[in-house]
């Protein structure tokens, strides 16, 4: 496998990127972020501005560095019109993918997202912009794909296509994190809000990632011994609920069958894949960062 040094994080400015930029800095690579919002509020030093839906722009960051984590793209969908998502997105990724194979880069990682696997669960077109969603079983893994129900979700679907062929023309190895929904360690004071409503955070399977998860799946996505083209899950080892997941499961979508034994409090969004692929081991959890008190039933005390 080629030698990873020099590193270019896109979307830096945004919640997954700092968290990448600065752990993959702390690895001791050498990290050129650029994100096309460069301003005092981006909170990390050496931005480069660049609007990747320009292809020369694209080919011009990328110029001189070994690899890339391409987190940048609208990152939900309902933040702007389905077709500016969908082409804003497409437009991004192509460029990124097909800049990367154009210089000859060792390693492409990239933010696809848990929406390509049928999210949202149990809300319907009046409740969120698109097709209501699918779930057809649980623990949701790789093989629950695809099925989009946003112009957003599709874009990540098209690229994940993209992906595959551009790693096959190039042979270079793409890595696409399905990433759940990100938080940060001040995030967690509102998950006991949660908890009364079990319907609140069914469109996921109250599923989360800490935002120090996802950048640690950034660097083992450029350092994992992989060939093609591969996609995994990338969320927590469990849920945003303090009850059982399973009991959870059976309120919320009693007709849905459980696969497999998750454990008590086990997240509903497989990260097995990711552990066998990239060696994936979340390490940080809400039940490290609530109140004891609030986490008294979670804890099984």
């Amino acid at each position: 496998m080629a030698t990873i040094r020099r590193v270019c994080v896109t979307g830096a400015a945004g919640k997954a990127g700092r968290g990448a930029v600065l752990h993959l800095r702390d690895s001791g690579y050498d990290v050129l972020p650029t994100d096309v919002a460069v301003g005092p509020d981006a909170r990390v030093s050496g931005l480069l501005r660049a609007d990747l839906t320009d292809y020369g722009q694209a080919v011009e960051v990328l110029r001189g560095v070994d690899a890339v984590v391409h987190i940048a793209n609208i990152p939900a969908p309902g933040l702007a019109t389905p077709a500016v998502t969908f082409n804003q997105n497409m437009a991004m990724n192509f460029n990124v993918f097909h800049a990367a194979a154009s210089l000859g880069l060792a390693r492409v990682v990239w933010a696809s997202s848990e929406t390509t696997l049928g999210l949202p669960f149990g809300l319907g077109a009046e409740q969120f912009p698109g097709a209501p969603g699918e779930l057809r079983y649980a623990p949701v893994d790789e093989d629950h794909f695809p099925w989009p129900s946003t112009s957003y979700a599709l874009s990540k679907v098209a690229s994940e296509t993209i992906a595959e062929q551009i790693s096959r023309w190039s042979g270079i190895p793409f890595v696409g994190l399905r990433i759940s929904n990100i938080m940060e360690p001040h995030d967690y004071e509102s998950f006991p809000s949660y908890w009364p409503d079990p319907h609140s955070r069914k469109w996921n399977l109250w599923g989360y990632v800490d935002v120090r998860d996802v950048a640690q799946a950034c660097r083992l996505g450029l350092e994992a011994a992989v060939t093609g083209s591969s996609n995994v899950i990338i969320a927590a080892a469990d849920t945003v609920m303090n009850r059982p997941s399973r009991e959870v499961l059976a309120e919320v979508f009693p007709d849905i069958t459980l696969t497999r034994d998750v454990g008590d409090f086990g997240t509903l969004l497989s990260i097995e894949r990711a552990a066998s692929l990239l060696g994936y081991q979340p390490r940080h959890s809400w039940r490290d960062h609530v109140k004891a008190e609030d986490n008294t039933e979670a804890m099984g005390r």
